[in-house]
């Protein structure tokens, strides 16, 4: 008998697909690091496009509620173990938002295509302003062991307290997070639905 609540295979899937999307974003991250200084707003919403597909993997393997909120709380306590506390209530209210446009359903809405793309927009939009609320707590000075330069840091300080550029930040996430999820039906229909690993509506 099927049950809507997640068991204790759910709970390692979902571990293990969270570990995996922190594996690709964390390459991401490296490639665009010497970009930094021109390319911090788009650096969350690249590293949430190009994880998307595992996002999808991960949620419709599943398709339970909580899915969402619970990669999200794993993935707050890998930037908690590594050194960065108020990374783990951030990412609770993100996982927290996206969750909440997945509540009305009658179960299928967790594997369906457009609406766990929009909750990982949402998702997304929050992710993408986690390094500019490091930059407001702890002040520029939790740049400095990221090694940038000087320029380097003056200009993301400048990007994380200019309304514009913040704006653009979160709008740019949202987009290719959706857009993404959108994008990987194609794969997932060509290397995971006709093989049966997974199934959505």
């Amino acid at each position: 008998m099927k049950t809507k609540n997640l068991l204790a295979k759910d709970f390692i899937t979902i571990g293990l697909y969270t570990i995996l999307i922190f594996i690709v974003q964390t390459i991401v991250n490296m490639i665009m690091t010497p970009f930094t200084a021109v390319a911090m707003p788009y650096i969350s919403g690249t590293s949430l496009f190009v994880t998307s597909l595992v996002y999808m993997l991960m949620a419709i393997r599943v398709g339970k509620g909580g899915t969402l909120f619970f990669m999200a709380i794993v993935q707050g306590l890998i930037y908690t173990l590594m050194g960065a506390p108020l990374m783990l209530p951030f990412f609770a209210i993100a996982g927290l938002l996206g969750e909440l446009t997945l509540i009305k359903g009658n179960g299928s809405q967790y594997r369906n295509v457009s609406r766990q793309g929009l909750a990982f927009g949402l998702y997304g939009a929050i992710y993408g302003t986690g390094g500019v609320m490091n930059i407001y707590v702890f002040g520029k000075e939790s740049l400095d062991k990221m090694q940038f330069s000087p320029e380097t840091i003056d200009r993301m300080v400048s990007y994380a307290y200019s309304p514009i550029w913040l704006s653009i930040g979160i709008a740019f996430s949202f987009m290719m997070a959706m857009i993404g999820c959108h994008l990987s039906k194609k794969l997932l229909n060509k290397h995971f639905i006709k093989s049966g690993y997974i199934q959505y509506h």
